[in-house]
């Protein structure tokens, strides 16, 4: 008899009905993170061996994508995929090439076509400077820097992007730099223009797409703590900024890829201090602004590897 009326006594128990909870997609709450298994999308970074390059790779596998990466290095790109393939259980596919060669852009993507691979995620982020005064360095040096970190990226939106709109979705993400948004600045002459046009390019972009499922972005993080000024040989200059302008990749990457997802942009501006910044350039007169941002120049000495030979046809003084 207990057996029964412990029984009645549970059926009389109404069901408790299922809590639905809204969860904000923000942090690491996976924003518009791709499902396991054949409908995995598939991220394609360029200068993905270094950097934000290395960073946004890791980030993109950890939130599930596949992904194509490409850098000059090989042995580096091979223990980044080795790595993110063991931690995340993603696809990783590498196709070393130098973006400064101009047929790189169009034999990568043939490649990557060749894989059977289509790409929703495009991160341009191969770059680096041209140090000296314009007229220190070779020609071929700020060729090079042109073609990597100009023409190279626009080339890859153009190729990757009429397959996003076809599929009706895809981001995309140049990387530009605080530096596109403030007047122009000696040493690294080519650096700050280049950087503005992808925020200009980006902009369009965006607004072009903005029906097709598209989501552009212009990524504009101020110094971030890198090997990028190694690279630059002003390591020991840079050093001796204040902590608070120094961010890191992980954070800029995060922030760009929830910006990103959300399409909240074009322009996404890292870190407050750079975000006042901008702001203080804009109301500034113009050549005030450029007088007082040329008072130092950090980028003044070039590398020896890109220094004018008076000695050569192209390099005479005419």
């Amino acid at each position: 008899m207990a057996e029964n009326k412990t029984a009645k006594t549970q059926t009389k128990k109404p069901a408790k009905k299922p809590v639905t909870k809204k969860v904000r997609q923000t942090g690491k709450a996976k924003v518009g993170k791709p499902k396991k298994g054949l409908n995995r999308r598939t991220a394609l970074i360029t200068g993905a061996s270094a950097g934000i390059g290395h960073d946004y790779a890791s980030l993109l596998a950890e939130q599930g994508f596949d992904l194509v990466i490409t850098a000059r290095r090989k042995d580096r790109l091979q223990s980044l995929a080795d790595r993110l393939e063991a931690s995340y259980g993603v696809n990783i596919h590498i196709f070393p090439e130098d973006l400064s060669d101009p047929r790189a852009p169009t034999r990568l993507v043939e490649n990557i076509t060749k894989e059977g691979l289509s790409i929703d995620f495009l991160v341009n982020n191969a770059g680096y400077t041209v140090p000296g005064n314009f007229d220190m360095a070779k020609w071929q040096s700020h060729a090079d820097m042109l073609q990597t970190m100009l023409t190279a990226p626009t080339e890859l939106c153009h190729l990757i992007g009429i397959g996003m709109a076809e599929r009706g979705y895809g981001r995309i993400v140049n990387m530009a730099s605080v530096a596109g948004l403030l007047p122009g600045a000696p040493g690294g002459t080519l650096y700050g223009p280049v950087k503005s046009y992808l925020i200009k390019f980006s902009q369009a972009l965006s607004a072009e797409y903005h029906d097709k499922g598209i989501h552009v972005q212009a990524l504009c993080p101020g110094f971030v703590l890198s090997e990028f000024h190694d690279i630059a040989g002003n390591r020991d200059q840079m050093n001796r900024l204040p902590k608070f302008m120094w961010l890191t990749g992980p954070d800029v990457c995060r922030k760009s890829y929830e910006s990103v997802m959300e399409n909240k942009g074009p322009i996404v501006v890292n870190g407050l201090f750079y975000k006042i910044l901008g702001t203080a350039v804009k109301i500034l007169p113009s050549n005030l602004a450029t007088k007082l941002l040329s008072l130092h120049n950090r980028n003044a000495k070039p590398l020896p590897r890109d220094i004018r030979d008076p000695a050569s046809q192209t390099d005479k003084a005419l």
